[in-house]
């Protein structure tokens, strides 16, 4: 879908919000432009401040868009906890998350790019590095349920790094339009990714 190259207007900004109304600002700005055109005068001008205004929370752009990212983590973390609460089978729990992960990414294209490769955050800052961990973190404690193992504490156990691959890697392929017709038809997408969760399901049963 084409990307509006009108500009909004700029929303009314209310004095101690400045921190929310700038990343909501963010937010929309990066929805229409992607992460590659965010521009931090823009985002200010929607904010309703001045362009200097954003120094005072965030320090500059990367400093903004990391802590928008951080929210994204947030925000998916929090899609997997409530997937994982709609299923009592240690599988199928994992099979539910993987799911969610992708309606998270293809729901919010723009800031799933940017929490994952834009090279616009800082990784190395406690704020988005502790809530990417998180959201991992959920899908490897998953991985460890179904399998009856101790969860694995980074991103080098073969488990996890296989379910995170899996729903990391359908991600990016469907936004990037790579499988066309599952984005063509409604929820084929999600038809894919129950069957190659389901195609690897043999590898997060509890080891004999």
């Amino acid at each position: 879908m084409p990307r509006s190259t009108a500009k909004a207007a700029p929303r009314p900004y209310h004095h101690g919000d400045l921190a929310e109304a700038l990343l909501q600002a963010a937010a929309d700005l990066l929805a229409e432009a992607g992460p590659e055109r965010f521009s931090l005068r823009e985002c200010a001008r929607r904010a309703g401040v001045s362009h200097a205004a954003p120094a005072h929370h965030f320090g500059d752009t990367r400093g903004l868009l990391t802590a928008y990212a951080a929210r994204g983590f947030e925000a998916l973390a929090q899609r997997l906890q409530a997937a994982a609460r709609t299923v009592a089978d240690p599988v199928a729990r994992l099979q539910a998350q993987g799911e969610a992960y992708v309606a998270f990414a293809l729901e919010h294209p723009a800031r799933y790019q940017l929490m994952f490769r834009s090279g616009q955050t800082d990784m190395d800052m406690p704020l988005l590095s502790d809530a990417a961990q998180a959201a991992w973190a959920e899908l490897a404690n998953a991985v460890a349920a179904a399998r009856g193992t101790e969860p694995a504490r980074d991103s080098s156990d073969p488990h996890a790094a296989l379910a995170w691959a899996a729903v990391h890697g359908l991600a990016l392929l469907l936004i990037d339009g790579r499988m066309a017709p599952a984005r063509a038809r409604p929820d084929a997408w999600r038809r894919m990714t129950r069957d190659t969760l389901a195609a690897l399901a043999p590898a997060w049963r509890p080891p004999v």
